[in-house]
């Protein structure tokens, strides 16, 4: 079956959202959980994720009506671009992001940036802001640009020769951001330097692996302050399946759900508890709680077997700090092992059933 990113109007992203929260939201009422507090917090942040997914398309669906009524074609330009954006950004979430946690920290990274961007553009008077108006035109412009591309390459993704060489070299993660961070010509280690350069590095390893250069321009102008977190994150992610995509414990993983996926009530270190201390072993990462997992961190980004704040929040701290050897702490709930919805199957669905949306 095709991996291409279904185009979907934004009436049937909608549609998709909520089909996939439906989804979610079955599944966790499945799953046996210690106090009904704690199966609210799961619940919460499921409806969170596709909340922001209805509030990134209506802001977006109402700049473009507002810029229509001024009859700015300066602001109307700019506002398409920020629009198809948004746009493709829930998409590619939506589709290849099975882990709602995870989405959700990339929902999140997305409204904030289209927030700063529509605001911008609300108070922007092109008559006496010419310089202004050009700087965001170059934002609106590269971030389309950028999500255009992200949805490329995530739907191409397959593992290959590089993601090979790194396991069979037993090339750490750690390993592999330093030495693009030396090759880049930076100095000091990864987490201190600045998410425009944190992108850099992230996109030669994506281009060292063969899946093409990036079309960013990295500089202020380009980026803004708030947007380059998305990308960061969508690097690093693209970064992280190719680093796992050889992993043994990844086919462990998979397997071990797949045989108990009538099991919806696994919890990570019940059944699977050696397949996960190997993970753990392999990755160099530290335990600090035995009832935190990372078998995210094995079975990869898109995967969507996991649930569960550890797994987002863990994703994010190897991201920023370009370093698997994190250690978890007790703040973290633990994950479960609960196969998500396919947003990827079910977009093609809404395509097919509801044209009209």
């Amino acid at each position: 079956m095709s991996r291409e990113l279904v185009d979907l109007s934004p009436g049937q992203l909608h549609k998709l959202a909520e089909l996939i929260h439906r989804q979610e939201v079955q599944k966790l009422q499945e799953l046996q959980f210690k106090s009904y507090a704690d199966q609210q917090k799961y619940l919460h942040d499921a409806k969170d994720a596709r909340d922001k997914v209805y509030h990134v398309l209506e802001s977006a669906q109402e700049m473009v009506m507002q810029t229509e009524a001024e009859k700015d074609t300066t602001k109307q330009h700019i506002a398409k671009d920020v629009y198809e954006y948004c746009t493709k950004g829930i998409g590619t979430s939506l589709q290849f992001i099975r882990s709602y946690n995870t989405r959700l920290t990339y929902l999140d990274k997305l409204k904030n940036h289209s927030d700063d961007l529509i605001k911008q553009l609300k108070w922007l008077n092109p008559a006496t802001q010419e310089k202004e108006a050009q700087r965001l035109a170059l934002e609106a412009g590269m971030y389309k640009k950028a999500a255009l591309e992200s949805a490329k390459k995530f739907q191409h993704f397959v593992p290959n020769q590089f993601s090979r060489w790194l396991k069979e070299n037993k090339i750490k993660f750690e390993d592999l951001v330093q030495k693009n961070v030396a090759k880049l010509g930076f100095k000091g280690p990864f987490k201190n330097l600045d998410d425009i350069q944190k992108l850099q590095v992230y996109e030669n390893i994506i281009e060292e692996a063969g899946y093409g250069k990036s079309v960013v321009t990295y500089s202020f102008e380009a980026l803004g302050k708030v947007g380059v977190a998305v990308l960061v994150f969508t690097a690093a992610a693209m970064v992280w399946d190719i680093y796992t995509a050889e992993d043994k414990m990844q086919a462990v993983v998979r397997d071990s759900v797949n045989a108990l996926a009538a099991v919806v009530s696994l919890e990570v270190g019940e059944v699977v508890s050696v397949a996960v201390e190997a993970g753990f072993a392999a990755l160099d990462i530290e335990i600090a709680s035995a009832a935190v997992t990372v078998i995210g961190a094995v079975a990869g980004f898109g995967v969507g077997v996991l649930i569960g704040i550890a797994t987002s929040a863990l994703l994010d701290l190897i991201f920023s700090s370009g370093t698997s050897k994190v250690k978890i702490t007790d703040g973290l709930t633990a994950c479960r092992v609960v196969p998500m919805p396919d947003g990827l199957q079910l977009a093609r669905l809404v395509k097919h059933n509801y044209p009209d949306l």
